[in-house]
Order: structure tokens, then C-alpha cells, then sequence
């Protein structure tokens, strides 16, 4: 997974410095005030980054820090166990030029390959 960019910073500003109008499913990674590690995910492709820092820094999940993983459909799937079943959110992204906008249709949804992917968290 990628991991750029630093959305909320430990000084409580946002750190997106592109002015990107790139709509696309988001995935990110913060710590509450409370020490909680939070992973969230959006369900369509509605923020470009500079949005979704702002959102978060604004938002009542009282983030210290968060960064910014992969989007797209690779990131924006959710997993349930004991049986297994995997379901992918993502079906488009959109970028945004001006007036013009361009989609760009996802056809994974439909896979039925998965690329494993493993996310941990650990204590200093």
C-alpha cells in the first residue's frame, strides 16, 4: 500500500499541498486524542485529498494525526470472516479538469481474484 500523504500532521494543521480535483476512494490511518488507532475508508470516489484532510481534521473524530493510504479499489474493500467473503466498494474514479470530467469505470468489482493484503498494528 501507498502511503502519502501526511493528511493531519502532529501540529493539527492538514499537509496536502496538491491542488488535485482527482475524485477516488480514499483509505486512511489517524490516532485520536485518546491514543486510538482509527482505520477508515470511504465507500465511493467523493474526496480529493485535500478534502478528505480537511473533512478529518474537522470531523468529531478528534484526530491528531492521520495519513493517507492507497485509494482506489484495491484499498476500499471490506473482508468478513469465519467463512471469507470479500466485497470491493470501488467502481470509478474521477478527474477533474475545469468543467470537463473524466471516469474512469473499475471493472474489479466484479473479480473474483484477490490480492492478499495485511495491515498491522503494533505497539513502540
Amino acid at each position: 500500500m501507498v502511503s502519502y500523504p501526511l493528511l493531519i500532521g502532529s501540529d493539527g494543521q492538514t499537509h496536502v499541498n496538491a491542488k488535485s480535483r482527482w475524485l477516488a476512494n480514499r483509505t486512511f490511518v489517524g490516532k485520536d486524542g485518546a491514543g486510538r488507532i482509527i482505520v477508515g475508508t470511504t465507500k465511493e470516489a467523493f474526496f480529493p485529498l485535500a478534502a478528505l484532510a480537511e473533512f478529518l481534521k474537522s470531523s468529531p473524530l478528534d484526530l491528531k494525526i492521520a495519513l493517507n493510504f492507497d485509494g482506489g479499489p484495491i484499498a476500499c474493500q471490506r473482508v468478513r470472516l469465519p467463512g471469507f467473503q470479500r466485497k470491493f466498494y470501488a467502481r470509478w474514479e474521477a478527474q477533474v479538469h475545469g468543467n470537463d470530467v473524466q471516469l474512469l469505470r473499475w471493472p474489479i468489482s466484479s473479480a473474483t481474484w484477490s490480492m492478499p493484503m495485511v495491515l498491522t498494528v503494533e505497539p513502540k
